[in-house]
């Protein structure tokens, strides 16, 4: 016990002990990962910013219209923003921490490495480009829960050019933030938020919902028979939404899910009929030279005829078995409807392989 007291009590006299390197070389990644996102710099340019002398960059720091530090990065003049509150404050404390580290000596970049070899030397090197995975390493499951997950730079940038292009920011500006092209961000940087993708994909399942409103229980005497289902109103095609994938027309068969006068009965005969469009599609989907187009085509109304087949299943047991039962009639056995059958026997005719 004396012996761990005195070495104890040796360690705190001694200003530059070991233990204080470490944890001061652990500081300074800690604070070079900071930076990193702040600046939301890519990691090659980022470990080569040169350092500047302390009066030069206070004279940057102190300026009433100062939004961004200059680091020099192979000869390049680049500005990032670091804040004037939490970034300057956080800036002033790497440069303490800095000088101390370095005692006395220079280093000409920014941030860097400390040199080991069993103890640390005192000597300098620059910051491999990896060097954010690397911290998230030596802290992850002893000042990081293991669970909590490592955070690209790749991921920062993409999620600060996000929140540039969130706030309105026109392309170019956001470009020169980011430092780099337009074509740039745009091509590898641009991503719907969170947010929006919530919004739009609410805005969508709140459209595809609609799609229940239309079963029926029993048919009305003045609904019109179609090849997809029922209609109350033949010959008078009203889209359901604004802008609709497919506009409806009542001389066309595959857009009459996205009108206002669509019905559908939950019995055999529309559920037969559902089924094979829902075939027929699939069929075209799979031969079709341009997948993409197909997809961006016939994608959403797959899903609606699923979404209406799924609402008339879950009824009640009778209307989960016929459900189950047409679906094997068309999927398995290949029997269609007539009208969907001669649909794609035409397409057969024209050549169409399935």
């Amino acid at each position: 016990m004396d012996g761990a007291l005195d070495n104890f009590k040796s360690a705190n006299c001694d200003p530059r002990h070991e233990q204080r390197l470490r944890l001061a070389a652990l500081a300074a990644k800690a604070y070079a990962c900071i930076f990193l996102v702040i600046t939301g710099a890519s990691p090659a340019e980022f470990v080569q910013f040169d350092y500047e002398e302390d009066t030069a960059l206070e004279k940057s720091l102190v300026k009433k219209e100062f939004s961004a530090i200059k680091f020099r990065a192979g000869g390049k003049k680049t500005r990032y923003a670091i804040g004037k509150q939490n970034g300057l404050s956080l800036l002033r404390g790497y440069l303490k921490l800095r000088a101390w580290i370095l005692n006395g000596e220079t280093f000409g970049k920014m941030f860097f490495n400390m040199n080991k070899c069993g103890g640390y030397t005192g000597g300098c090197t620059q910051l491999p480009q990896a060097f954010s995975s690397v911290f998230y390493k030596t802290i992850s499951g002893i000042y990081l829960d293991p669970d909590c997950p490592n955070i690209s730079s790749r991921a920062v940038r993409k999620f600060k050019s996000v929140v540039l292009h969130g706030l309105g920011l026109s392309p170019t500006t956001v470009a020169d933030v980011m430092n780099h092209t337009v074509s740039t961000n745009v091509s590898d940087y641009v991503q719907t938020s969170i947010e929006q993708q919530e919004s739009e994909f609410g805005s969508y399942w709140q459209s595809v919902r609609k799609a229940a409103s239309v079963i029926r229980e029993r048919r009305g005497a003045d609904s019109f028979a179609t090849a997809t289902g029922h209609c109350d109103d033949f010959n008078n095609p009203s889209p359901i939404d604004p802008v609709v994938v497919i506009q409806p027309s009542c001389k066309t068969q595959y857009g009459c899910l996205y009108c206002k006068h669509y019905v559908c009965h939950s019995d055999e005969e529309d559920l037969h009929k559902l089924f094979s469009l829902q075939f027929v599609i699939n069929a075209v989907r799979s031969a079709a030279p341009d997948l993409h187009h197909a997809d961006t085509l016939f994608k959403d109304l797959m899903i609606r005829i699923e979404f209406i087949i799924g609402v008339i299943g879950g009824r009640s047991a009778t209307s989960a078995e016929l459900t189950v039962l047409i679906r094997r009639k068309v999927n398995v056995l290949g029997e269609l409807t007539p009208f969907w059958e001669n649909r794609l026997q035409r397409y057969e005719k024209m050549g169409v392989v399935f």
